[in-house]
């Protein structure tokens, strides 16, 4: 392995963490600029989780201690997402994060190529730390969606990462996905706000939706793929404006078709922002982020049994 001397990294003041000493590999230096995920550690004073019962490391160093990827919603920021970080980090995971914004999502071409850059370090990460056999996602939105996507399609598509598909134990959905292609084109609509409003804008986007039609097609595929075996949280509400409640439920029913019931976790909410169902609904999410990983656990104690079927 390569790695450069002993450093202490840190997490941003925002995450109030207690400084954890990490070796700062090329897949975490933040000097890198391929380096698009950011990491953050693990909570020193956290619990190893354990979520794979088929191996664990000798001894509990930081670095073998699972990996959740949060892949933030168009226009997020570190100061919004850093909340969410520290759900996993203070449950002793390390963390890579990303956030897009609105333009860069909008570019399907140029979302693609930086997804595979991004998942190029997941893959150098995971190798530097060849103990660390669980990863996670926690996902937001249709920026989340789209990235996440793109990294199952290339993960099972693409055989220098073919590896990390089965290291996948589970996905947090929040407030996503668009499923229907009517809502494809009525989502970009709702876009052109945020995105300044101007005249070219709301001109622009409709025809940003007709390029990504095709690729929209791949979204609903590898979200449901069959390969996905592993526990899905799916954290929604009724009255979302962006991405409406009866979206997630065609989701939903597709879902079914192709993982098994036990694997699906659904979390539903009457009254509930886009992206704002921590705030509005604390203990029903941290409670939904427990039980997910209880539901990790049983899954991989399931794998170990005679009569298995995966």
């Amino acid at each position: 392995m390569s790695t450069s001397n002993n450093k202490t990294i840190t997490s941003s003041k925002t995450a109030a963490h207690i400084p954890c000493k990490f070796e700062v590999t090329p897949s975490i230096d933040p000097k890198n600029k391929n380096n698009h995920l950011t990491f953050i550690p693990t909570d020193k004073n956290s619990n190893n989780p354990n979520l794979s019962i088929i191996k664990k490391s000798a001894d509990d160093d930081m670095e073998s201690r699972p990996l959740c990827i949060v892949l933030g919603w168009m226009g997020s920021t570190q100061k919004l997402l850093i909340k969410y970080i520290n759900l996993w980090t203070s449950r002793g995971f390390n963390t890579l994060s990303y956030r897009a914004d609105y333009f860069e999502i909008l570019s399907i071409f140029g979302i693609r190529r930086k997804a595979e850059v991004m998942l190029k370090q997941i893959a150098n990460y995971l190798k530097e730390r060849p103990n660390c056999d669980s990863v996670i996602f926690h996902i937001f939105s249709n920026g989340g969606g789209f990235l996440y996507w793109t990294f199952i399609e290339y993960m099972l598509g693409m055989e220098e990462y073919k590896s990390i598909h089965p290291m996948i134990k589970g996905v947090v959905m929040d407030s996503l996905p668009t499923f229907t292609n009517k809502q494809l084109f009525t989502g970009f609509w709702t876009l052109a706000k945020p995105m300044g409003g101007g005249i070219g804008t709301y001109m622009a986007l409709p025809l940003t939706a007709a390029v990504w039609f095709p690729y929209f097609v791949l979204y609903r595929k590898y979200l449901t793929h069959p390969k996905n075996q592993y526990v899905h949280t799916i954290l929604y509400s009724t009255d979302d404006k962006l991405i409406p409640g009866s979206e997630v439920e065609e989701f939903i029913k597709r879902l079914k078709q192709y993982i098994r019931d036990d694997l699906i976790h659904i979390q539903h909410w009457e009254k509930s922002e886009h992206v704002s169902h921590l705030r509005h609904h604390t203990k029903d999410y941290i409670r939904n982020i427990n039980q997910f990983l209880v539901a990790v656990q049983a899954e991989e104690k399931r794998k170990t049994l005679p009569q298995a079927k995966l």
